[in-house]
């Protein structure tokens, strides 16, 4: 492989740790501020604001469990269409995936 491809592809991966590292310590964080904001409202700040919620975890349906109950419930014909009608037509996504290691995985975890 070329060097300044091999250097790009190191520097992504250097990227998605620092990423992951900061998502870890950003959940850190929260929890410690978790308590005080449940009890004492947000926190103004001038770059922004930090505030807890709380809410019910969303349950997802599949298409074909949704497609079910509107056969079901409004017939074979509605079910069609929305089957039809939902279909996303457009063209293909293209992406690239990043995946780290195990072992930088491990050593992220821990910290």
């Amino acid at each position: 492989m070329e060097t300044e491809i091999l250097e790009t592809a190191n520097e992504l991966i250097s990227v998605k740790l620092n990423i992951k590292q900061l998502k870890n310590l950003e959940k850190q964080l929260k929890e410690e501020l978790k308590l005080y904001l449940q009890d004492n409202g947000a926190i103004e700040l001038e770059a922004g604001r930090i505030y807890y919620g709380e809410s019910k975890g969303a349950r997802t349906f599949s298409r074909p469990e949704v497609l079910e109950y509107i056969r079901d419930s409004y017939g074979e014909s509605l079910a069609d269409q929305i089957d039809q009608d939902c279909t996303k037509l457009g063209e293909t996504k293209q992406t690239v995936y990043v995946k780290l290691s195990g072992e930088v995985e491990k050593g992220v975890d821990n910290e």
